[in-house]
């Protein structure tokens, strides 16, 4: 039986953007909070920045586990083949697609 590891994607230009995210959000943030007068712009500014941290954040773990789970079906399917998964009543839960 050959068991090679599943091709996984490489998540750098995904670490880039990520990050370039999180930098703009977070120096948004800062420059509200030491350069900018107490009004209602500076506030919206300052929400939508914590909003798209909350964002990018939610979006990378919501990916990464979709992704982990999405190669554990692929790899189930292929490790084990169609038929032991039948035989285990497993058919339902998405690992044979």
């Amino acid at each position: 039986m050959n068991l090679t590891p599943s091709k996984k994607p490489s998540w750098k230009l995904r670490r880039r953007a990520v990050f370039g995210s999180l930098l703009f959000g977070v120096a948004v943030i800062v420059y509200v909070a030491f350069r900018w007068d107490d009004t209602a712009l500076a506030q919206t500014l300052a929400l939508g920045g914590f909003g798209l941290i909350g964002a990018v954040v939610a979006a990378y773990v919501g990916g990464a586990a979709y992704e982990d789970v999405r190669n554990y079906q692929t790899d189930a399917a292929y490790l084990y083949g169609e038929t032991e998964i039948a035989d285990y009543g497993l058919e339902g839960e998405g690992y044979v697609e």
